[in-house]
């Protein structure tokens, strides 16, 4: 990690930094995504919307931080992005009372209903038909991205 107004950043305070950023990510996604994406009717552009929403908080830690840590940009991103996909029917339940089918939004999310329709994704310009399949491959790549991105910038 660079310079921050003239500070470096030691080691141990990078782990400590990342270990923090990694908790705000995950209760972020986790909240307050889940939260506005359970509480906003869809419209035209309502997907490209969330996705600036995931990386919001994160563009701001680099514009402290500089750009060369990009990857803790990226990383924490996907992951705010990841604990939406992977929990929008827990927090559904337990905030809202939706009443999801755990078991099913599960094998829904994780690819293992094929080709059954989820949702449309709803891309301004572009609309996608997501299947199970789709996001299932969409999570795991995902995993592999913030895997990568964040060990990447750990290295660094």
């Amino acid at each position: 990690m660079g310079e921050c107004f003239g500070l470096s950043v030691k080691t141990s305070s990078k782990f400590m930094f990342i270990v923090k950023m990694l908790a705000y990510a995950f209760l972020y996604g986790l909240f307050i995504i889940n939260i506005i994406d359970l509480t906003t009717k869809a419209f035209a552009w309502y997907h490209i919307f969330l996705i600036m929403l995931y990386f919001f908080p994160f563009i701001i830690v680099c514009l402290i931080l500089g750009f060369d840590d990009w990857e803790l940009l990226v990383g924490l991103g996907l992951l705010s992005s990841l604990m939406n996909d992977l929990f929008y029917g827990v927090i559904g339940n337990i905030l809202f009372h939706t009443n999801y089918d755990l078991r099913e939004w599960f094998m829904n999310q994780l690819g293992f209903n094929d080709g059954k329709y989820l949702f449309t994704f709803m891309g301004g310009l572009f609309t996608l038909r997501v299947t199970s399949l789709i996001m299932g491959l969409s999570i795991y790549a995902r995993l592999v991205l913030v895997y990568a991105v964040l060990y990447k910038w750990w290295k660094e």
